[in-house]
């Protein structure tokens, strides 16, 4: 048996999220058109000065769509209470969020994160990558996993060494110390500023909450595999040999390469936060229950 270290891909900048958007946009509605024209005309047709036209809005995937809303928390008011600050501009939130966020942890990675600019329209980026399967990683700037990438081969055959599991236990382990409970608190402290950035992507506003519902189950649909993984090489990556793996979301991918230990702590504690979240919802739906009872 040998180890190899996986090879560097070959990065490339991204583009800027919003322009990339449109510029998808632009390419689908032209191919379509094109598609659609009538190829059976025997004669040119005139070339038309172009016309100006809405732009598009970004279509939800069915995960999105079929997601449930999260309730709004209606505030309270206490006389003993000192009164809630009030929002800044989502352009000018960054300071407003890391002090809300900050409590969260005081794990280094963690801190590190907080203080990248543009903090909650990057965290909405990052969530609706999710919501589709995407995995948006230098959207993220926590450190990378220690060690090297290896790989087990017998003869013709590639497998994955199931030591690089435990590369990933430090961030399943500051993931999963953050209470649910003080997620869902801070999502709906936060929650007018991430309505705006969401909208600032083009879709509506008040979807946010069913994408981040989507990303969520994302990763729960991921699947926690026990047995030995086969790899074959391609390039200068490697890929699962299995094509049933190889074609899963690129965020589902990304959980089998941190292991089955990993992904079940990271999905019992994505539940509890679900479940934070959804919690008035399902409070409101045992009370109609009730009455309608």
């Amino acid at each position: 048996m040998t180890y190899e270290r996986e090879p560097n891909p070959v990065t490339k900048r991204p583009l800027p999220l919003v322009p990339a958007i449109i510029a998808v946009v632009a390419v689908i509605a032209a191919a379509i058109w094109y598609m659609q024209r009538d190829t059976d005309s025997p004669t040119p047709i005139a070339a038309q000065p172009p016309t100006a036209v809405e732009p598009a809005t970004p279509a939800f995937p069915k995960a999105v769509e079929d997601a449930p809303d999260i309730p709004q928390v209606e505030e309270t008011f206490d006389m003993e209470e000192e009164p809630a600050q009030e929002l800044p501009p989502l352009t000018d939130s960054d300071e407003f969020a890391r002090n809300v966020l900050a409590p969260l942890s005081q794990e280094e990675d963690f801190a590190l994160w907080l203080q990248t600019e543009n903090l909650l329209q990057k965290a909405v980026a990052f969530v609706d990558g999710l919501s589709k399967g995407n995995l948006l990683k230098k959207i993220i700037p926590v450190q990378p996993p220690q060690g090297k990438f290896n790989v087990i081969k017998e003869e013709d055959r590639i497998w994955l060494d199931e030591a690089n599991y435990q590369r990933y236990d430090d961030l399943t382990d500051l993931f999963t110390s953050i209470s649910p409970q003080a997620l869902s608190q801070v999502f709906h402290t936060l929650r007018p500023l991430l309505e705006s950035a969401y909208g600032d992507l083009g879709y509506p506003a008040d979807k946010f909450d069913n994408s981040l519902i989507a990303a969520i189950d994302q990763v729960l649909a991921a699947p926690e595999i026990d047995s030995a993984i086969a790899l074959k090489s391609e390039s200068v990556a490697y890929q699962f040999a299995d094509p049933a793996l190889e074609s899963l979301p690129a965020i589902q991918k990304q959980m089998v390469r941190m292991g089955p230990a990993n992904t079940a702590k990271i999905k019992a504690h994505l539940r509890q936060v679900r479940q934070a979240l959804l919690a008035e919802s399902a409070d409101k739906n045992m009370d109609e229950h009730i009455e309608a009872d």
